[in-house]
């Protein structure tokens, strides 16, 4: 630590700031982290970041991957744009939820954060959607008529955002 309290960097003999590795945080680090801040932000909530907090996220990752599940893998699912939600029969979605037990309750459940979650979430999963074999690679490497979208800026507006669909997001 040097004479200013700061352990980040130091000075050389030059009189150039050297940096200092820096800090790697440890789980107890975090929850004592989130817990300061749920405590000035949210007084007298009783939340803990552990479990509390750590819960809710689990929950909610579980939710959004299902979520997504749903869409891109099976038919009979479609997303509600407006209400944010998955819509489908109800016989369709009991028969998922046999074999899917994350998708339990999400039935016409209003998903508002569902885009802003499968950011955060959805590039956890992989799903082998998209994937191509050598002879794809090949054929697609030899047809010269192809345009192939790298950014991904041109989703049709009615793509519904999965963890496989490219998203790219502007800040203002």
């Amino acid at each position: 630590m040097n004479s200013q309290g700061n352990s980040a960097s130091s000075t050389s003999r030059s009189g150039r700031k050297e940096k200092q590795p820096s800090h790697t945080w440890t789980p107890v680090e975090d929850v004592a982290l989130l817990e300061k801040i749920i405590g000035q932000k949210l007084p007298n909530c009783g939340l803990k970041a552990d479990p509390h907090i750590v819960s809710r996220v689990k929950t909610l990752k579980k939710q959004t991957l299902a979520i997504s599940d749903m869409i891109s893998n099976s038919s009979g699912f479609s997303w509600d744009h407006e209400n944010k939600m998955i819509v489908c029969e109800k016989q369709v979605f009991d028969d998922w939820v046999k074999v899917h037990r994350d998708a339990k309750g999400l039935r016409l459940k209003p998903f508002i954060h569902y885009d802003s979650l499968v950011e955060a979430f959805g590039r956890d999963q992989a799903n082998g959607l998209g994937a191509e074999g050598p002879a794809e690679v090949a054929e697609d490497l030899n047809n010269d008529n192809d345009f192939l979208d790298l950014e991904g800026d041109s989703l049709p507006e009615n793509v519904v955002p999965t963890p496989t669909t490219p998203h790219t997001y502007f800040c203002s």
